[in-house]
């Protein structure tokens, strides 16, 4: 990263930048702690950077440099619906100049200005690249996204996430395919129902609101639903190579076990289901590796457990906590001292006791 180029960049500029945008797809991990560096020493720069995330997040510019054009047609419908001072102001966060965003921060953001860009630029942008192509949505740990696709279903993307779709959907049907989680509000469409494969479980809709989780770490899929009516089916294996097939209604759960693709229906907890989208951090019985691994999602960061920590295989850990600095959890969980932890930048150690 050449950090003395980006001194005059306006959000359009690093669009044009293949550094910039191989950090915004997350193609180049190395280049987090660089680009931190960078925000760190020029807070002015800050409100560009979020822009051009945002903006390059509305276009679904995927693995490919977008044309000038197009980025310069882009952002003069931003700057005409939005206006510079709404924008700026939606993006100002209190805290340290350089600091990593916080997910409720970024999600109120996200929610108000990103949803208006996929509204008036998507369709415009879609409606010029060829139908056959896919575009792919990823949020990087620590990022939560909403996204608008071309039918008027609005996804809202949990940290960790891929949402992977066509430019255009056919007629008869709306296929996408999602890795981690996601709040779907499906736009109603009876002759072309909408279909979301997970790998293990399909989910198929006509319109309706609804979650699935389905984390490739997780032993889980689950879909919960908030409204509507929702078909979840279990894809066979050879021990069972019949598939499963559930009709869920309002306040249903499906939860798929993988291993076993064994389906069960229960209600759920909408806190527990859906707080994430305001922010709030649950833990539902999860062993150690789970725990971690939500931590790492959740706040962005890269956890190293020393070689000499031995955790019980029964410890089970569960808990709400709204807004809470990583320490603080990590305080509670470790309780009565499992463990030590130290939390550098963007990286969390465990150590033995």
């Amino acid at each position: 990263m050449e950090k003395e180029r980006y001194s005059d960049f306006k959000a359009p500029d690093f669009l044009l930048d293949d550094d910039f945008l191989a950090w915004l797809r997350g193609e180049d991990p190395a280049a987090e702690e660089s680009w931190q560096q960078w925000l760190a020493e020029n807070p002015a720069g800050r409100v560009e950077v979020e822009k051009a995330r945002l903006l390059g997040q509305a276009m679904v510019f995927r693995h490919r440099k977008p044309g000038a054009d197009a980025v310069d047609d882009a952002w003069q419908k931003l700057s005409k619906n939005t206006g510079q001072g709404t924008l700026d102001a939606a993006l100002e966060t209190e805290g340290t100049p350089g600091r990593v965003i916080p997910l409720w921060v970024r999600l109120a953001a996200a929610s108000v200005v990103l949803v208006m860009l996929a509204v008036w630029i998507g369709k415009d942008y879609y409606s010029s690249r060829p139908s056959s192509e896919l575009s792919r949505v990823q949020t990087a740990n620590g990022q939560q996204l909403a996204v608008t696709l071309t039918d008027g279903t609005t996804v809202r993307l949990n940290a960790g996430s891929t949402l992977t779709y066509p430019e255009t959907f056919l007629a008869d049907k709306r296929e996408v395919r999602l890795k981690g989680e996601a709040y779907f509000e499906v736009a109603p469409n009876a002759t072309a129902p909408f279909l979301i494969r997970t790998g293990e479980v399909d989910v198929q809709v006509i319109g309706t609101k609804f979650t699935v989780k389905a984390y490739p770490e997780s032993e889980l899929v689950k879909v919960a639903v908030v409204e509507g009516k929702v078909a979840v089916q279990a894809a066979g294996n050879a021990t069972a190579p019949e598939a499963k097939e559930v009709l869920l209604t309002k306040d249903e759960m499906a939860t798929v076990e993988k291993a076993k693709r064994e389906l069960s229906v229960t209600g759920y907890d909408k806190n527990v289901a859906l707080g994430w989208q305001n922010g709030i951090l649950y833990f539902e019985k999860a062993n150690f590796t789970q725990f971690l691994k939500q931590l790492e999602r959740w706040y962005g960061v890269d956890i190293s457990v020393g070689d000499d920590v031995v955790m019980d295989e029964a410890w089970r850990f569960s808990g709400k906590f709204e807004r809470k600095p990583i320490d603080y959890i990590l305080d509670v969980c470790r309780y009565p001292e499992l463990f030590n932890y130290q939390v550098a930048d963007k990286k969390v150690f465990i150590t033995k006791k």
